[in-house]
């Protein structure tokens, strides 16, 4: 312990440095004014501490839109200037697969709409040119690119949009209001414009037909992958279809120029989204990329890094993620952070689209790929659980007790992106309704609100799909939920009613006095009011049936706003239990009034029905008389560890505010921090893969409180075979 408590000063101050990603901190602990003949000091901690990591964009609430489908500022770019009919340029208003009119202009012209809102990003659906139709050459078997998801030409803006000027305005005159823009971004495919050799689309998987270099040799790309090497291709003998295009214009068709080459793509056939063909098959169809070949991993970043000097955003979205390799990610995602830092814009947010509620595959790409966030489904199923189908309230708090696999260095579950619902799996109204058919308009708009409670109250960063503030329901994913702003013309969406008012889809939706936007306001401005309930630790209080209870605590201001949810269909009397003993709380949402907690912290509090209320402490945490103390419970002394992502947990000796940091060293060396939970049951998964086995490994764990005082436990164990 000597050899550690030596190195503490350093570490820790070493750590507050190179973590642009935290918050800043407080005159640390462990700088104390060297020791005098007069001056007592406080010992340093006894090993590494770090602050819990907080980005800068967990502040700001998202606002997730479709550009084609919100607003109409320019009625001149409705067909991008492509003539023909909507089978070529792609505009018909009168299908719902087909561009409405929605532009850049009209965005702009909303800014204001968004800022009332208290929105503090704005993320576009992917905004360059797209192949404007895919189908079967007829308008019931096709649609067009009005999402964004068919780029083909990255170096200009979906004509249908806009311009590149007004894509410039639009990021210039949203920053005087507040607002970020994040750009959706696709790497794993491009438009459908190569097409096979014999009409087959059926994937072909690599133990059926393997790769062959120009020469006829098979070998394996996942070999090359990550390598920068990778052998000559040659379109009519590599692959298992001979890729084609059906017109000369269809081969020059993309930009830059290297996307028109067919060796850039797997070549495979349709993914069904199994096994290998889940990374190597066509997404629907789409143009797979090649992503293991070193020249569209070199391709795909100078895209996105040109794009960052275009443009300056302040973040991606990144599509389609777990259908790309792994060695991809682990090269383009540091250089795309790398270029967004050496461009002023240290703060960028990059979150990725996992499609999974599995939280060990999903924080594999924040914890091992680096990655600073991903989309979080795990939340999303149990909101959907909670709120819509009035599941107990335990389904919540099973969700936040998998937020430990996000903890690392640099990110945490802080930085989750969370939501309800998406253009892919319906809107939040559409969840609500279809979980309780035939339930009274004023229950669905109680379930709406206590919905968007409970997005915005608890951890990560909340976003808000576009159209859902004005309560638009849809009848499904994907076309289903992606209904206009202004006044519907496709007969889908033509008179479909909403919840929260009298206003269909068939009127324009853009009412800031809609008890749903009223309430993202109100839920907006208490976020900026009370920065714990963005920042804070997140620390869940056992559920109770329909009660759901959890305390957000600011590390400074150490005062507690405790969080309690009822989705019962009456008021429930609740005990539920603070860290704040023997003090008085005051509503400060969802009610009025006050109450005190007990002196072991039990509040009894009543919560109205299908409700969240937000109760405020009115004093700071009260700092125990006693020291903190901690113990490793797993795992045992001399363990052998048998897995690559391995749960090492501590626990502390009672109730209290405290912040825990899990460090390795191996062979003696310097420390090395795995991450800061700041919320009980405290504890990280290490991810080991690249430790040979036989390693012995010492894991210290150091508790801080914030009063200047530290414990720690080791323990020394060895790796085994992973």
């Amino acid at each position: 312990m000597s050899r550690l408590a030596a190195l503490a000063v350093a570490i820790a101050v070493a750590l507050a440095a190179c973590t642009p990603q935290s918050t800043p901190a407080p005159t640390p602990a462990t700088t104390a004014p060297p020791a005098t003949t007069t001056t007592t000091t406080a010992p340093p901690p006894p090993g590494p501490v770090a602050d819990p990591v907080r980005h800068p964009a967990t502040a700001d609430t998202i606002y997730f839109v479709m550009t084609d489908r919100f607003a109409n500022g320019d009625p001149s770019n409705d067909t991008g200037g492509i003539e023909g009919d909507p089978l070529q340029h792609g505009f018909l208003p009168e299908g719902d697969g087909y561009y409405q009119g929605g532009d850049l202009v009209g965005l702009i012209d909303r800014l204001d709409y968004l800022a009332d809102m208290g929105i503090g990003a704005l993320w576009l659906t992917p905004p360059f040119a797209n192949r404007p139709v895919q189908g079967l050459g007829e308008i019931e078997n096709s649609s067009s690119g009005y999402h964004g998801y068919w780029q083909v030409d990255w170096t200009r803006i979906d004509p249908h949009l806009g311009t590149s000027e007004q894509m410039h305005e639009l990021i210039v005159e949203a920053a005087t209001r507040g607002i970020d823009v994040y750009f959706d971004v696709v790497v794993n495919h491009t438009g459908d414009v190569i097409t096979y050799e014999g009409g087959s689309f059926a994937y072909v998987s690599k133990n059926v037909a393997p790769y062959r270099d120009a020469d006829g040799n098979p070998f394996d790309d996942a070999e090359f992958a990550g390598t920068g090497e990778f052998p000559p291709l040659d379109p009519r003998i590599s692959f298992p279809y001979i890729p084609t295009f059906i017109s000369e214009a269809d081969a020059a068709v993309k930009a830059p120029a290297w996307l028109n080459d067919p060796i850039y793509y797997h070549n495979r056939g349709n993914s069904t989204f199994v096994d290998e063909n889940s990374l190597y098959g066509d997404f629907f169809g789409l143009d797979d990329l090649f992503t293991e070949h070193p020249r569209v991993v070199e391709g795909m970043t100078e895209i996105a890094v040109g794009i960052l000097t275009e443009y300056g955003v302040a973040g991606f979205r990144v599509d389609t993620v777990k259908h790309v390799n792994d060695e991809f990610w682990r090269q383009w995602v540091p250089a795309v952070l790398e270029a967004a830092h050496e461009s002023g814009r240290e703060d960028f947010f990059m979150y990725g689209e996992v499609f999974s509620s599995d939280p060990i595959f999903n924080s594999h790409f924040t914890t091992n790929l680096g990655f600073p966030s991903v989309l979080d489904f795990v939340l999303h199923e149990a909101l959907e659980q909670y709120v819509a189908r009035d599941q107990p309230a335990d389904i919540m708090t099973q969700a936040f007790d998998r937020d430990d696999w996000f903890t690392d260095a640099n990110s945490n579950v802080s930085t989750q992106v969370t939501f309800f619902g998406n253009h892919d799996i319906g809107r939040m109204g559409r969840i609500i309704t279809s979980a309780r058919p035939g339930v009274p308009a004023n229950v669905l708009l109680d379930k709406m609100l206590l919905g968007f409670d409970l997005l915005f109250l608890s951890r990560g960063v909340p976003v808000i799909y576009y159209g859902d503030e004005q309560g638009f329901v849809g009848d499904g994913g994907d076309r289903g939920a992606r209904q206009t702003m202004f006044p519907a013309t496709a007969s889908r969406y033509v008179g479909q009613a909403t919840i929260g008012s009298d206003a269909t889809v068939s009127d324009d939706n853009f009412d800031p006095t809609h008890p749903l936007y009223v309430r993202v306001a109100d839920l907006n401005r208490l976020r900026a009011e009370h920065p714990a309930l963005v920042t804070g630790a997140h620390v869940v209080g056992e559920p109770q049936g329909p009660v759901l209870s959890f305390s957000r605590i600011d590390r400074e201001e150490r005062i507690e706003y405790l969080v309690v949810a009822n989705n019962g269909p009456l008021a429930i009397p609740a005990s539920v239990r603070a860290l704040s003993a023997d003090m008085d709380f005051e509503v400060i949402h969802g009610g009025e009034g006050s109450v005190r907690s007990a002196a072991d912290g039990t509040v009894q509090v009543e919560v109205p029905a299908r409700s969240a209320l937000v109760l405020r402490a009115t004093e700071e945490l009260a700092v125990p008389s006693d020291p903190p103390t901690i113990r490793i419970v797993r795992p045992d002394p001399d363990t052998v560890i048998p897995t690559n992502r391995y749960r090492i947990e501590a626990e502390i000796g009672d109730r209290r505010y405290a912040e825990v940091t899990f460090s390795i060293s191996i062979a003696g060396d310097e420390p090395v921090v795995l991450g800061t939970d700041d919320a009980p049951p405290y504890r990280v998964y290490w991810n080991n893969q690249d430790i040979p086995a036989g390693t012995s490994v010492e894991l210290i764990v150091v508790v801080s409180d914030g009063s200047g005082r530290y414990a720690a436990d080791t323990r020394t164990v060895t790796l085994g075979s992973r």
